[in-house]
């Protein structure tokens, strides 16, 4: 993965141009709501650091299939995760034609294995992924303590967004209900999914 970082300070904080934003093939639409989303924050004095991180096809470097635009807004870490074409990169992520049990077992090894990264093992791991285009997704996660609502945002990637929405996929098709939002709580090595509308 080629990592591409927009350093910023709050109080001069610049947004990429249009020019910048749409050289990789990537729909200007979503760019255009990103940067319409930084500029009100800004304006509205958040702390904003956003860091993009490229993923380019294994076979060729220049070959960009989707982009994690990582937005840091004031400590909350959420990434958006953007793809240049649909389903492009599946085939080299491997998730082509799983199951939905075979996805739902890959996901548990990748949360487990992030999960035992994290100091407080006691504490829920969440991640939560709502599509925000047919393109494009939204991915958060945070530790939550069982005893209190007190959160702290943790790093995901766009692992987390294919795999998640290759499982939302697979319930729609296999339940026919048209699910916008996945929720993955994972604790003591169980992992839970909540669909939501």
């Amino acid at each position: 993965m080629k990592e591409a970082t927009l350093n910023n300070v709050a109080h001069v904080f610049k947004l990429p141009d249009e020019s910048e934003m749409n050289n990789l093939g990537i729909d200007l639409a979503i760019w255009k709501r990103l940067r319409k989303r930084w500029a009100e924050l800004e304006k509205a004095g958040h702390k904003l650091k956003i860091d993009f991180y490229l993923l380019a096809d294994v076979n060729d470097e220049e070959n960009i299939l989707a982009i994690d635009v990582i937005q840091n807004i004031d400590n909350e870490v959420i990434t958006e995760t953007v793809e240049r074409n649909s389903g492009e990169a599946d085939a080299m992520l491997g998730i082509i034609g799983l199951s939905t049990e075979r996805l739902i077992e890959v996901y548990k090894e990748m949360i487990r294995q992030l999960h035992s990264q994290i100091k407080q093992q006691d504490a829920d791991l969440i991640v939560t992924m709502s599509p925000s285009s047919p393109v494009s997704g939204e991915v958060r996660g945070y530790l939550q303590d069982s005893t209190s609502d007190i959160k702290s945002s943790v790093l995901v990637n766009y692992q987390h967004y294919y795999l998640l929405n290759a499982l939302r996929k697979k319930m729609i098709q296999d339940v026919g209900d048209s699910w916008t939002k996945v929720r993955a709580v994972y604790h003591s090595d169980n992992l839970e999914f909540y669909f939501e509308h």
